[in-house]
């Protein structure tokens, strides 16, 4: 396994970007932390098999690479190059693997594996590979013509892992280290990201400027928090795994807090349902989940009901389990609440597909006020999935209606939250993807079928009149 030790290393008569190195020590306080310097070498006796090829190596960092090698293999640990930044503390994600690195960039440069974050147990067999093949090859920079980063960095790493023997060493996505590479292609979304990297070897030694840059915004905690209300009942696990990544694309910066219940699936989904969740959240950045279960099959109103309680922040995203939200409906919503205080409630449109993916329905729900809706009842006005509200306008309507067990209790709060609140928004942007299957209760139309459903519809209306 690999242990808990962080390596960084600088030597050469410029002054450490200490400022960057120590956000490292300070955030993993879990970890041992070592600063390879000339000193720290002698003190810790540390001989190196290449130190030949390192005297041969013109590139300081060419030296620093062929270092970082034999120190891994010798101590074995998480290895981070001085002028990368900690946004996220190394975790179970990253020592659960029995070695690891991450792509420089997919786009920009497809295939090439970065070695400015690795972590490797001791002696272990790639980077033995690594360092047989320097002792055995001219690294010498004006010889062959070849930078060190080709030689004795990323290329050397990429070429050994290339050979098919070390299927052991897990590749991490770029964003999760290198969030905007050196060619200025940024990362935008909601992986966990533990680095930002400063590359200051590409900018012709300009090493000065190292300390004095700051993070950009989305790399920090957001001042503006919602929280995502989801209840499931047996959904499927490629279902739940659509929906989780449709929140994890979502565009922006924004702190999210995902409230999901379980109402009462059965042992088999529940156990999916917490695995497919227990891995979702250890990938995102800025984002908590509160998970409970109800004790048996309780029914959407009470669940829902609950679920409102339990959401931390004021803005709160309604989704089913089984839906999709387009990458900018959290920015989208958020922005629109934020600058109309006077909203009680936003809602979208949606687009209907199928498991075939066929689109069969786009919604066209327009804003309604509670004196436009009297002159004309109808039951659908809002599509309840994509809803935006405030929890304490919820609250104040009186929350949702928990005999509701199976139907309507979406459409019985909106029309409450329209008649107590006078007006409700509907965007026009389609916000969301609404899944139709057999299973959902919406397209089997409940117990009864729809004449039960359309019944309830009317008697809600009629009582709100």
């Amino acid at each position: 396994m690999i242990p808990n030790i962080i390596h960084q290393l600088w030597i050469g008569d410029v002054s450490a970007p200490s400022k960057h190195m120590n956000t490292w020590k300070n955030k993993n306080k879990q970890m041992d932390y070592i600063r390879w310097n000339e000193s720290e070498i002698i003190k810790r006796n540390m001989k190196f098999q290449c130190q030949e090829k390192i005297d041969d190596m013109t590139e300081i960092n060419g030296k620093a690479d062929i270092m970082r090698w034999e120190i891994l293999y010798h101590y074995g640990g998480v290895f981070l190059d001085a002028d990368s930044i900690c946004i996220e503390p190394i975790d179970n994600t990253l020592l659960s693997t029995k070695a690891f690195a991450g792509w420089e960039q997919e786009k920009v440069r497809p295939g090439l594996i970065a070695t400015g974050t690795m972590g490797f147990p001791p002696k272990h067999p790639l980077v033995k590979a690594a360092i047989d093949w320097i002792l055995h090859n001219d690294i010498n920079v004006e010889r062959t013509k070849k930078r060190a980063w080709i030689t004795v960095g990323p290329g050397l790493l990429t070429r050994i892992y290339n050979t098919g023997l070390y299927n052991d060493v897990t590749i991490f996505p770029s964003y999760s280290f290198l969030p905007i590479h050196a060619t200025g292609f940024e990362y935008k979304a909601h992986g966990k990201i533990y680095a930002f990297q400063e590359w200051g070897s590409t900018f012709q030694g300009k090493y000065d400027i190292m300390n004095t840059l700051e993070l950009k915004p989305q790399f920090m905690p957001s001042e503006h928090s919602v929280s995502i209300l989801i209840s499931s009942y047996n959904t499927k696990t490629k279902y739940v795994n659509d929906c989780l990544q449709s929140i994890m694309d979502q565009e922006g910066n924004v702190n999210i807090e995902i409230v999901w219940i379980n109402d009462g699936s059965d042992e088999l989904h529940t156990h999916l349902l917490k695995k497919t969740l227990d891995i979702f959240i250890d990938k995102m950045r800025f984002t908590t989940l509160k998970y409970e279960e109800n004790d048996g099959n309780k029914g959407i109103g009470y669940t829902l009901n609950k679920g409102i309680e339990m959401c931390s922040h004021e803005l709160i995203l309604k989704m089913d389990s089984d839906d999709i939200m387009v990458p900018n409906r959290i920015n989208t919503q958020l922005t629109y609440m934020l600058e109309h205080p006077e909203v009680h409630i936003c809602g979208a449109q949606i687009k209907c597909f199928t498991n075939n993916n066929d689109i069969i329905n786009i919604t066209h729900h327009q804003s309604v006020s509670w004196e436009e809706y009297k002159q004309k009842p109808k039951h659908w006005f809002i599509n309840h999935p994509t809803v935006c509200y405030r929890k304490s306008s919820v609250l104040q309507a009186g929350n949702y209606n928990r005999e509701l067990r199976e139907m309507a209790e979406d459409f019985e709060l909106e029309l409450r939250m329209l008649k107590t609140f006078g007006y409700i928004h509907n965007m026009e942007e389609v916000l969301l993807y609404y899944r139709i299957h057999d299973d959902q209760v919406t397209h089997k139309g409940g117990k009864g079928g729809s004449s039960k459903w359309e019944k309830i519809r009317g008697d809600i209306i009629d009582g709100l009149m």
